[in-house]
């Protein structure tokens, strides 16, 4: 992790370079701008923080623009959709797809290295390498968490957000037992928990408990060899399928994928170069091939929060999801589908030069390093600044006073009040005026909790791994002191 040298300044300036955002401060202060690398797997990095950012869309516009979730033409009688609802515009606010997108990232991610080792035959690495991604995704995932939770539980004892407790020591314990009971909770496996203090954070129990889940897998096919891993792996995302598991089946097709990549690297896929420079169509054909998968994906992404069953195309596929999803629950469907169309968008996005050369540049890199902050952090900020900023709109009163059904007329306020919301146009102009105000606090603020909570926290993670890890039984340390171990099955 890159680190500033804030002994260069003096404590004022200190403060308010942390205060500023990172890329302003980088300006101001270049001499301290840290320098960061591209890897492999840096584009997935821009995709996760592309995908954060649609989340953040999403909630300000469910929250605030609710005629704006209908799919175009279904809006309530008398009411005309706005052009952002049409299909393909409508992915910029659509966020559970999104969800779908982490969790085959974090399996990616998480099996990439592990899988590398195993490609160069060295199991011991590649065991270590299983451990410590394990040892450490607790603090990773859980830590962000904790201290966004705190701070909110701090901030509604001081009357800025939801109704308080009666005393900060009740505020407090009932802080504990929601952290502890949901958003720590990784028992429910792909159950919704609502976690109290922050909603959103919902997917973090599920995401551990399948990361776990994912290392387990590693580690069991790690003396497997190579495509029969492959098939038991891709088995046992069929399996997970059948199951109704849509979480698990996206962690392990992360791991599918990154394998795919790996054997691509290695010159696997050497035989298809050749064909490619004898047939010069092919590159094209690869290309709109890989071009249609992310137009399908964005198409279904844009499956309507409700009226499936009424949306042109949508209501074709949620007629034919298959058993159980077909069956679970109202959202089980549009899961299935996300989940399929999800895991063939992140494999196109590492097919696509021209998408992988945005994701990896230095917006999309900002992004990916702003990804965790920005879905944790945009609940809270919206749930302070939202109803202030977008308002209502006007009301003429209903009846007469002191007649039955009387109602009052209702002043406009915020944005919705300047603008109105009677048309389309004016509900699209209140939608875009609200989000180019939310949208550079929720990113400020975001950055400094990155910086201060987020980053820091994942460097603690490694120094107490460091502090805990016995040196003896590291591969290296080993080889250095000419000792063999071998691995005894219990």
């Amino acid at each position: 992790m890159a680190r500033y040298d804030n002994q260069a300044i003096r404590l004022p300036g200190r403060v308010f370079r942390a205060l500023l955002p990172s890329f302003i401060a980088d300006l101001l202060y270049p001499d301290l701008k840290p320098a960061y690398r591209l890897h492999t797997t840096s584009y997935l990095d821009g995709l996760r923080g592309i995908a954060s950012f649609i989340v953040f869309f999403c909630h300000y516009t469910e929250e605030n623009h609710k005629y704006m979730i209908p799919s175009y033409g279904l809006n309530p009688k008398g009411q005309v959709s706005s052009w952002l609802q049409l299909p393909f515009l409508r992915i910029v606010f659509s966020g559970r797809p999104m969800v779908h997108i982490f969790f085959i990232i974090s399996g990616f991610v998480l099996s990439n290295k592990p899988l590398k080792l195993l490609h160069a035959k060295d199991l011991e690495k590649s065991a270590a390498a299983v451990a410590s991604s394990a040892f450490r995704r607790p603090f990773r995932l859980y830590g962000p968490c904790i201290v966004s939770t705190f701070i909110i539980a701090l901030l509604i004892q001081m009357g800025y957000l939801y109704e308080p407790k009666e005393t900060l020591a009740e505020q407090l314990w009932n802080w504990k037992d929601a952290v502890f009971h949901s958003v720590t909770w990784p028992w429910a496996w792909d159950h919704d928990l609502r976690p109290g203090y922050d909603v959103h954070l919902w997917t973090i129990p599920i995401e551990m408990a399948h990361s776990m889940l994912l290392f387990l897998v590693l580690i069991t096919l790690s003396l497997v060899r190579l495509r029969l891993r492959q098939f038991i792996n891709f088995a046992l995302m069929i399996y997970c399928l059948c199951c109704g598991k849509w979480a698990g089946f996206e962690f392990l097709g992360g791991m599918f994928l990154a394998e795919i990549r790996l054997l691509q690297a290695s010159g696997n896929g050497e035989w298809w170069g050749e064909l490619q420079k004898r047939h010069r169509i092919l590159p094209i054909m690869r290309s709109a091939f890989w071009c249609g998968v992310i137009i399908v994906f964005v198409f279904v992404g844009g499956w309507p929060n409700f009226d499936a069953d009424k949306t042109p195309g949508i209501r074709y596929l949620n007629a034919h999801t298959p058993y159980p999803f077909a069956t679970m629950d109202a959202l089980a469907p549009q899961k299935y589908w996300f989940a399929i169309a999800a895991i063939f968008a992140v494999y196109a996005c590492g097919e696509l030069v021209w998408v992988r050369r945005f994701l990896d540049s230095a917006v999309g890199q900002y992004c990916g390093r702003l990804s965790y902050a920005i879905y944790i952090i945009h609940g809270p900020v919206l749930e302070m600044f939202q109803k202030m900023t977008i308002g209502q709109p006007f009301a003429p009163q209903k009846g007469n006073p002191g007649e039955k059904g009387f109602v009052p007329a209702q002043l406009g306020k915020g944005i919705k009040g300047m603008i109105g919301v009677e048309g389309p146009t004016q509900r699209f102009a209140c939608w875009a005026t609200g989000l180019l105000i939310l949208f550079p606090i929720v990113v400020w603020v975001s950055d400094i909790f990155w910086r201060l909570v987020d980053a820091p926290i994942v460097e603690l993670a490694r120094k107490v791994e460091k502090l805990c890890v016995d040196e003896e039984i590291q591969p290296n340390n080993r080889r250095e002191h000419g000792q063999r171990y071998q691995m005894v099955g219990v």
